[in-house]
């Protein structure tokens, strides 16, 4: 048989065991509270990077000649470098987009490559980038060739094409 003193002793087991269980659910986000440290940091000037671009055109080119069906006419090399003094990390990405007067627009066509035209590379849609994106100060190369279609009237026929080039550099993840 049971006695009082066995009863009083099962108390204190159940006592001391959900004190013991409520010290380990509880207690440990007061010790994780006394273990965290905070420190004030100083912060310095925080500066972002840019680019900026600078053209020139290279070799021997003045103006265009006047185009007659099935012909083209190329540019000289437009040379487009980057030359943020702030740049030093920014990598880039070169397109541009070529245009000509309405009138002529549905007659001619045009094709920015970079390197030499006809045998450079084609820029495409969306640019031109190495992997990586062009370093800052690299320098690209790009000529603009023009073509009058076979099927041009008589009108639009040895006229003079005076056609714009957009250059834009975009930046790009390294």
């Amino acid at each position: 048989m049971r006695t009082r003193a066995d009863a009083v002793s099962r108390r204190l087991q159940w006592a001391a065991a959900l004190t013991v269980a409520g010290l380990v659910v509880f207690g440990t986000s007061t010790a994780h509270a006394l273990w965290q440290s905070r420190t004030a940091l100083t912060a310095g000037a925080l500066t972002a990077g840019s680019f900026d671009l600078s053209t020139e055109w290279v070799g021997a080119w003045t103006a265009w000649k006047p185009l007659y069906p099935g012909r083209a006419s190329d540019t000289a090399t437009l040379r487009v470098t980057e030359t943020a003094a702030g740049g030093t990390t920014l990598r880039w990405r070169l397109s541009a987009s070529p245009a000509v007067s309405a009138d002529l627009a549905p007659y001619v066509t045009t094709q920015v490559y970079v390197g030499a035209c006809g045998t450079g590379t084609p820029l495409g849609p969306t640019g031109y980038s190495p992997a990586g994106g062009l370093s800052p100060g690299q320098s690209v190369d790009l000529c603009l060739r023009v073509t009058l279609a076979t099927t041009a009237p008589p009108s639009v026929q040895g006229k003079a094409v005076a056609p714009t080039i957009t250059v834009t550099a975009d930046q790009v993840v390294s």
